[in-house]
């Protein structure tokens, strides 16, 4: 008997959880070298095969402690070809290591005790280049060319929706929807932004979404923010229609820009307790949302605070 499908974050006004700063919680909490800030490749080795499947039952632990779906998503974030490239990966190599993703992803379901209904299997796609870089020389036709490959890899393994994270241009975001929609897969985007709360490449998240929603016919399922503190995004959100299209968050724990946060050498993983009371507010403004994670500096511990907060605002 086949599995029952999940219930997507558009669907439905339930809250979802999903997980923290995969990449900085294994540099700075367990050590591990990580080449192209990439993590898929960890799954290559025992001992860091272990502390992921520690880090995901971790979150889907959480979610059913609160009864709330889990979105696992992240760790195919360098999983494409450019990057796999540099990590010494063929195509057919590559593929084979966002389907071991994946099954990762549903043994730490299963230990967890997660129900099919309440397991969502997200494709994590990162933007083809550097996320802090403006990388304006990649148009919409060759964005959708490009991820279309591990969009399509992402079908072939079970995946129920396409989430990419970290984007900061909506070029890079129209060819990634187009491509999830010829694939028949509902697709998240994730915008970044900056100190001056835009975009690294000058638009500010009202003009993104319009103009992503423009060109695709409002392919994306919905949109989200990532890698960016609530006192940055926050005020870049208002009581307008195009905000009520973002439906989740995954903020960094601290409030540095994100240069600064390259560069320091340590982990800054912020005051979760004051993060959650920041989701909290944002979410008392902007009820549509209902997709709630971390990125850079946060891990289960936040994600964990954040649920709490939630359902008690409920």
């Amino acid at each position: 008997m086949s599995q029952p499908a999940p219930r997507l974050p558009h669907q439905t006004d339930d809250i979802f959880l999903t997980d923290g700063g995969t990449e900085t919680w294994l540099m700075y909490k367990r050590g591990f070298e990580l080449p192209e800030f990439s993590a898929f490749h960890l799954l290559n080795d025992q001992r860091s095969a272990a502390a992921l499947r520690e880090y995901y039952t971790a979150f889907a632990n959480i979610a059913v402690k609160f009864g709330t779906p889990f979105i696992f998503d992240s760790l195919t974030y360098r999983a494409s070809r450019d990057w796999g490239e540099l990590l010494g990966y063929s195509t057919e190599g590559l593929a084979e290591m966002n389907h071991k993703c994946f099954k990762l992803y549903r043994e730490c379901a299963a230990d967890a005790g997660l129900t099919a209904e309440n397991t969502v299997i997200s494709g994590c796609i990162g933007p083809k280049g550097d996320a802090y870089q403006t990388n304006n020389g990649l148009s919409a036709e060759r964005a959708e060319f490009y991820h279309s490959e591990q969009i399509e890899t992402f079908k072939a393994a079970g995946a129920d929706i396409v989430t990419a994270l970290t984007l900061n241009t909506t070029d890079e975001a129209i060819g990634i929807a187009k491509a999830s929609a010829r694939a028949g897969i509902p697709s998240v985007i994730s915008f970044t932004i900056e100190k001056d709360r835009k975009l690294r490449s000058g638009e500010t998240l009202k003009q993104a979404i319009e103009v992503v929603d423009a060109a695709t016919s409002n392919a994306p399922a919905y949109y989200m923010i990532n890698c960016s503190h609530p006192v940055d995004f926050g005020p870049a959100l208002a009581s307008e229609p195009w905000a009520n299209r973002i439906r989740g968050l995954r903020a960094n724990a601290s409030s540095l820009d994100h240069g600064t946060l390259c560069q320091l050498g340590h982990l800054e993983e912020g005051d979760p307790d004051e993060l959650a009371c920041q989701y909290v507010n944002i979410r008392a403004a902007h009820p549509t949302m209902n997709v709630f994670g971390g990125c850079c500096g946060t891990d289960y511990v936040h994600v964990e605070k954040i649920g709490r907060a939630m359902l008690a605002a409920e």
